[in-house]
């Protein structure tokens, strides 16, 4: 009998399982909105790529091709129904023209009332609402002007150096006497990230290439590795967030978050003492900091509210840690790919970086030289266009808002708190934007046709005042990192390296199957 009556309870709860996982499916039905059938619990997301086997990128491109016709289509994340904007006009209105009711993004896993290290998520720019954003938005932008970027080059170049020394010790080691050196790429651009990180950041003289094992190197693995753990707690956190945080679980490592508060900290108080000043990103944010306390105290600052204290500080810094660690080493990953299956754009742009060398006649390379990189410029672009940073990006809707296009037609009534999307990926790839968008073509970013490209098809930062702050920083280190390793070795693709990339990224991530193998050999 007891039996029986645990078949019924299961059969019982798996009912009210099975309910829940699909009571949200009315939401684009009831409101008109362009959508494909959702499977219970997963929504729009496909089966496959929650055991990693699916590509993301994939399936946001062609859900994109099949629904773009209607502007603004519905999709289903899990049980969530976000809306996405397919007309550019539509995105030039939410992230440009009403920014005001679109400023801020979707609500982050850290919480403004968190306490102690576990707060630091809600207090970076990227977690930032509201007045407190524009406080630090505000704060931080003279970080990152192009006068204070370039203070940062030499610092960037002394790890070129190391990066470009460590491969040519490794083809006076191998055994294959002029034929290259095979690597692995995101292992070796992310050690020059880390270096870049440690010296630009936080003033720490590493080389990950000789202390192979250093523990800023150790950490930024940590950070960016993405366990199977770390994104069940990230999964929790979007589907029952309220019990996460009364089960007080939290989404990052405490131990990496205290580590960061000793470095941080320690870095400061040390050239407080010694009165040190150094071109790098902690002198700015403690100048920032100093600034912001001098216009509090004269009663100038024009947020109510508004604060920039040491853990502000702490948040920004950890922020900048996680983002350039995963991204330019992935855009440098990429684009070194792209060079190696494309030997007529690596043999111009090994021309163009010639020309520069005879322009320099024997000095070591500057900002405003390779800044000046025309082709240089169109290549990083070209690469950001196939491989952007974020596939997808959202906006908060902050008040009840009527969506029409350019003909004053009435698309769709947002409510506050509503989600639409921008998915970059999938506009990079709309032939209607792009002609042939899986080729790489450097070409349409020159001066003859990058008029061409439609305003708000290519957003491989974002838009609008919400783009992301270090991009100017980002393509320096991209830049300066591609000049060297063209000017030294020749790209070649290797026998692990995949012909069709797109078809061997699975999962979530942007990175293939193969990982990314190269072959460097050296120019005589």
């Amino acid at each position: 009998m007891a039996l029986v009556e645990l078949f019924f309870l299961l059969s019982f709860l798996g009912a009210l399982l099975f309910r829940w996982s699909k009571s949200s499916f009315g939401y684009f039905r009831s409101r008109g909105v362009a959508h494909e059938r959702p499977l219970p619990l997963l929504g729009n997301v496909p089966a496959s790529m929650m055991f990693g086997r699916g590509s993301y990128v994939r399936h946001t491109i062609e859900l994109h091709q099949r629904l773009k016709a209607h502007k603004v289509y519905g999709v289903y994340n899990l049980r969530d129904p976000l809306y996405y904007l397919a007309d550019p006009e539509l995105i030039r209105l939410v992230g440009i023209k009403h920014f005001d009711i679109f400023t801020n993004h979707r609500q982050g896993i850290g919480d403004e009332h968190d306490t102690g290290d576990s707060s630091v998520l809600s207090k970076s720019l990227l977690s930032l609402r509201d007045r407190r954003w524009k406080q630090m938005r505000n704060t931080l932008t003279p970080t990152f002007t192009g006068v204070k970027i370039r203070l940062m080059f030499d610092l960037i170049q002394a790890c070129n150096v190391e990066a470009v020394r460590y491969v040519k010790k490794l083809q006076l080691q191998s055994t294959t006497d002029g034929a290259g050196v095979e690597l692995e790429l995101k292992e070796f651009f992310t050690r020059y990230t880390n270096d870049v990180i440690a010296t630009t950041a936080f003033g720490i003289g590493v080389n990950s290439f000789v202390d192979e094992q250093n523990e800023f190197f150790m950490l930024g693995q940590r950070v960016s590795q993405f366990s199977f753990w770390g994104g069940i707690k990230v999964l929790l956190y979007i589907i029952l967030p309220r019990l996460m945080k009364a089960l007080r679980v939290s989404a990052i490592d405490l131990n990496n978050v205290a580590y960061f508060r000793r470095l941080v900290f320690g870095a400061m108080q040390q050239r407080r003492d010694l009165e040190i000043v150094r071109p790098d990103m902690i002198q700015q944010l403690m100048e920032a900091q100093r600034l912001f306390r001098e216009q509090e105290q004269q009663g100038q600052t024009t947020v109510d509210g508004a604060q920039f204290n040491d853990e502000d500080l702490l948040a920004q810094c950890l922020l900048f840690f996680s983002a350039g660690f995963e991204t330019v080493s992935t855009c440098l990953s990429f684009t070194s790919y792209e060079l190696a299956i494309n030997p007529a754009v690596q043999q111009t742009l090994y021309e163009e970086i010639m020309d520069v060398e005879q322009q320099l006649d024997g000095k070591p390379l500057d900002y405003d030289s390779l800044m000046g990189m025309q082709y240089l410029d169109c290549i990083i672009s070209e690469s950001l266009r196939k491989w952007p940073p974020a596939i997808v990006i959202d906006r908060m809707c902050g008040a009840d808002f009527e969506l029409r296009d350019d003909a004053g037609e009435l698309l769709l009534k947002l409510s506050k708190d509503d989600l639409v999307h921008i998915p970059i990926v999938a506009l990079h790839y709309d032939p209607d934007n792009f002609e042939q968008p899986e080729e790489f073509r450097p070409e349409r970013f020159d001066e003859e046709h990058k008029h061409q490209i439609r305003p708000f098809t290519y957003l491989p930062f974002g838009l609008g005042q919400r783009m992301c702050i270090g991009n100017r920083m980002a393509l320096m280190e991209v830049k300066a990192m591609i000049y060297q390793l063209v000017l030294h070795f020749r790209l070649l693709p290797t026998e692990r390296t995949p012909l069709d990339m797109m078809a061997s990224i699975e999962g979530f991530r942007m990175e293939p199957r193969e990982r990314f193998w190269c072959r460097f050999e050296p120019r005589h």
